[in-house]
């Protein structure tokens, strides 16, 4: 068992290190994105064919990263092949990103607040590059006292303009974003309630949290309290939201359905922001020495 703290304000056993429960916790979260892909796709009957390529992909980073967080030093071909595939799984964000966009264009062929809200998911592909970025920088570790300075393990050492937790906390901040601009888009399918609000305004307010202390050159213990209550109060509202989501697709049916949990209210959907939330939590822990 390893102990971390979290700004003096918890003291947590993890058990693993913290840079092999990063891969873990990388891993886990593309099979899940995957299997959500999978179901979305399956309305459409995996129809065009590049459907197929976020499903083809996740089982292959998902894996390179379950393997590669078992050993403590990782051998210069796992840690090779784990990059490559990260990058691929960035890139096949991107395209999903471009592949949904065209999606939605209407027929006169530009973007219109409708088509956003009604037709694909125009953010949900980015899922794959922000996971697989998360990724990518797992298999590193920074040389102490030297901020950016990254080692690769078996491959060398490089030189980044920030240092690795710094590049973390753009990647939760930037999450946070998403989750907020995500649920503004499909909470204005069927109209905004006080409780879907609660999302969409935590989220933006989640998002300045961590972006401030992803650019600030110190942090005073009361920035460290915002977040790290920012971060719990994140797992509290996503666990909240799905209640809320499952409640919803259970009210008039008795019982869940595919379509309903796809197409009404998606019931792993607000789960994001207690994903978010842990991932804050991991990545300004700080091992303790002994």
């Amino acid at each position: 068992m390893n102990s971390v703290n979290i700004f003096h304000l918890a003291n947590i056993r993890l058990p693993m290190e913290k840079n092999r429960l990063l891969m873990l916790f990388v891993g886990i979260n593309l099979m899940f994105t995957g299997i959500d892909v999978v179901l979305a796709h399956s309305i459409n009957e995996f129809i065009p064919v590049y459907e197929w390529i976020p499903i083809i992909y996740f089982p292959l980073g998902a894996i390179s990263c379950l393997i590669a967080a078992f050993p403590s030093k990782p051998h210069k071909w796992l840690a090779l092949t784990h990059i490559v595939l990260m990058i691929i799984g960035i890139l096949v964000g991107i395209l999903g990103t471009a592949f949904h966009g065209n999606a939605v264009l209407n027929p006169a062929g530009y973007l219109s607040w409708s088509w956003v809200v009604f037709g694909s998911p125009i953010l949900a592909p980015l899922a794959f590059a922000g996971i697989s970025l998360l990724g990518l920088y797992a298999i590193t570790e920074e040389i102490n006292n030297e901020p950016g300075v990254l080692n690769i393990p078996g491959l060398g050492t490089f030189k980044a303009p920030i240092s690795r937790d710094r590049h973390f906390l753009w990647l939760v901040g930037l999450g946070f974003g998403a989750s907020a601009i995500t649920s503004m888009i499909d909470h204005a399918q069927y109209g905004y309630t006080f409780y879907k609000m609660i999302a969409i305004i935590f989220g933006l307010f989640a998002t300045s949290v961590v972006i401030y202390l992803s650019v600030a050159k110190e942090w005073t213990k009361g920035d460290e309290l915002v977040y790290f209550w920012t971060m719990i109060t994140a797992v509290v509202i996503g666990v909240l939201g799905f209640g809320f989501h499952l409640s919803a697709d259970l009210a008039g049916t008795g019982a869940l359905s595919m379509e309903r949990i796809l197409a009404f209210a998606p019931v792993l959907a607000p789960l994001l922001f207690s994903d978010l939330g842990l991932l804050g939590l991991l990545v300004v822990a700080q091992e303790n020495k002994e």
